[in-house]
């Protein structure tokens, strides 16, 4: 596996899509893996698969008045785990699916929950208890991790029954360990931390930012690094306790374009991130843009290079709420 990282600069953000590298993109076009992505259109939040270059792209999901949110692919590729806002008014609710990577086979998991993210082997999936039925677009409005087995059905609570107010879920590829940020939660005010996946001990990383993802090889730690950047560490989860090291930024963005949702893709060449300015759609005043399920005009998904400086593309190009890009691992180039 190849993993290199570097300084990434995004100059030049605004000008055309992809004008900045077309080698790039032709690179991307030959690339096995794929990416899932949320974008709003027709007035509700859908699924979508594309090429990692964007090409190709298939909308998964069609369903009026439900907003499909937060795609994460199994690691054998062909399964999806998402989160939906359904129901009209107060009686809004956000649960947790599953289906298949072409969309068919769609089923409900679980009710009241978000952030699901996938167990090493694919037989599980955990997610963040929500801390109200009804939907709130904080973030952090959580309380609790679920242990669901797709092959039983069964759902079991995490032992720490004091997790509160996580969001960005990861399984460490390991299996040992949860990594989210928390926030106002656990006795911290804010904070990237480990948490024992069968017990109860959580540390704090000691990461600058939020929104965590963990390479494929569970040697590295890649997160917001503030609103402007993508920060990247090395980090050790077999250590006592578990430490991060090695901390710099991988990417920067000029203000007021924020870098979000990072995700590295199976092999570590590429990293697939959201850009877009901060304000939400109309009527989220004191809301984030960078939420799942906020609409975010102006945002979009792109892929750096992670071997060279400032080498990026955006892949997609209509500003439509383009955010939690996700790697599909193809099965092949791994």
């Amino acid at each position: 596996m190849r993993i290199a990282f570097c300084l990434i600069t995004l100059i030049g953000l605004g000008a055309a899509p992809g004008d900045s590298d077309p080698e790039l993109l032709e690179e991307l076009r030959a690339y096995p893996h794929r990416i899932l992505r949320e974008s709003k259109r027709e007035g509700h939040f859908a699924l979508f698969l594309s090429g990692a270059d964007g090409s190709n792209e298939v909308r998964l999901t069609r369903t009026p008045d439900v907003d499909e949110l937060y795609p994460k692919a199994s690691p054998d590729g062909t399964q999806i785990a998402f989160v939906c806002d359904e129901g009209p008014g107060d009686s809004r609710r956000r649960n947790v699916y599953v289906m298949n990577l072409d969309g068919t086979g769609r089923r409900k998991i679980a009710d009241h929950g978000r952030d699901p993210c996938w167990s090493p082997d694919g037989k599980k999936v955990a997610y963040l208890g929500n801390e109200f039925e009804r939907v709130d677009l904080e973030a952090w409005a959580t309380k609790g991790i679920y242990v669901h087995d797709l092959g039983t059905g069964r759902t079991e609570p995490h032992p720490n029954k004091k997790i509160e107010h996580l969001y960005t879920l990861a399984w460490s590829p390991c299996g040992r360990w949860f990594v989210a940020t928390v926030h106002g939660g656990l006795g911290f005010d804010h904070a990237i931390v480990a948490i024992e996946a069968e017990g109860t001990r959580v540390y704090d990383l000691k990461l600058p930012g939020c929104r965590p993802d963990l390479s494929a090889d569970g040697k590295h730690a890649a997160w917001g690094y503030g609103d402007y950047r993508i920060g990247v560490a090395e980090i050790d989860l077999g250590a006592s306790p578990p430490a991060a090291t090695n901390i710099r930024s991988m990417v920067t963005s000029e203000e007021p374009l924020m870098t979000y949702h990072v995700d590295w893709s199976p092999d570590g060449r590429y990293i697939a991130f959201s850009l877009g300015p901060p304000r939400p759609g109309k009527n989220l005043k004191g809301l984030f843009a960078q939420c799942p399920g906020i609409e975010a005009p102006g945002w979009d998904t792109c892929v750096a290079d992670t071997s060279k400086v400032n080498r990026w593309v955006r892949i997609t190009h209509d500003g439509r709420s383009n955010k939690e890009p996700d790697w599909v691992p193809s099965g092949r180039g791994k």
